[in-house]
């Protein structure tokens, strides 16, 4: 007789999802970084960063269910964070329109990471996630805007690269 059973572990599972969540994370961290420097991204640049966050966004929720955010908080970031992606994707004629509310989105999702970071780092992180979809469509007209801009994307960058490097180090939270 013969073994008929997986050879596959069990863990490769979450070992996939690890690797997803590390390899969308450089792509969404790396493009909040330069948003600091360059001008709004193109069509086909904003559609990858928009993807990778969300990617990241449900392989975190996959990874770390237990958040201490309310379920109707995630829902909201969730469609938040997919929203650019459509815009983006299907939609291109209605950046005109999105560009106008983008900041004020940014600074919703920036805030809700910076004062969820000590209680909840995975919620922190997803709201940080949310914030950098929507940067892709922040077109800053004054000086003081694109100093907002600047300081928000660099930060922005530096939490998910910190949350990520939290994980990488000890596995979990």
């Amino acid at each position: 007789m013969h073994d008929h059973g997986s050879t596959v572990p069990v863990l490769f599972g979450p070992v996939l999802l690890y690797l997803i969540g590390y390899l969308s994370v450089p792509a969404v961290a790396g493009f909040a970084l330069m948003r600091i420097v360059t001008p709004p991204p193109r069509r086909v640049d904003a559609l990858l960063v928009t993807g990778a966050s969300t990617t990241t966004f449900l392989v975190a929720m996959l990874l770390f269910p237990s958040l201490a955010l309310p379920p109707q908080a995630i829902v909201v970031l969730l469609a938040a964070g997919i929203v650019p992606f459509v815009i983006w994707w299907r939609a291109p004629h209605l950046i005109a329109r999105v560009v106008v509310v983008a900041p004020w989105l940014v600074a919703a999702a920036f805030v809700t990471a910076v004062l969820r970071a000590p209680a909840d780092q995975p919620g922190a992180f997803m709201a940080a996630l949310t914030a950098v979809s929507w940067l892709t469509f922040c077109v800053p007209r004054s000086r003081a805007g694109r100093v907002v801009l600047r300081v928000a994307a660099g930060a922005l960058a530096l939490s998910v690269v910190a949350f990520t490097g939290s994980v990488a180090a000890g596995g979990s939270l």
